[in-house]
């Protein structure tokens, strides 16, 4: 594991992760800040870290809560549309069947046609 440290409402801790994580883990903690910030708070307010701590957690979590609301509206569009994609697959392989057949049919057509017009000039 590794140490880094992260700042957030100005005060520096020390986070264990895996290697690699660093700049996640930075990210986040950057993240986490704007939250802080966007509470607006003076710098000379009297709000306990924690209290600052978990307003800001709290919005981060609704952001999360809507980033979850809006993905499983897209699975369910998706699912939607696969259901839409399967239905009309089915309706052009039906209708792809269909204009074989009737292409059978007249090529059928045809060379019976075809065999009527030699018989007629064949020499008997």
């Amino acid at each position: 594991m590794r140490q880094i440290s992260v700042t957030v409402n100005g005060r520096a801790y020390r986070v264990s992760c895996q290697p690699g994580d660093e700049t996640k883990i930075n990210d986040l903690a950057e993240y986490l800040q704007s939250k802080v910030e966007m509470l607006g708070l003076p710098a000379n307010a009297q709000v306990a870290e924690a209290q600052v701590l978990l307003m800001a957690a709290l919005l981060a979590a609704d952001d999360l809560s809507d980033r979850l609301t809006e993905i499983e509206a897209l699975q369910s569009e998706n699912d939607q549309l696969r259901t839409e994609v399967t239905r009309l697959h089915g309706e052009l392989a039906a209708r792809a069947s269909s204009l074989e057949a009737r292409a059978a049919q007249g090529l059928e057509k045809a060379a019976a046609r075809v065999e009527q017009l030699v018989a007629r000039f064949e020499p008997a």
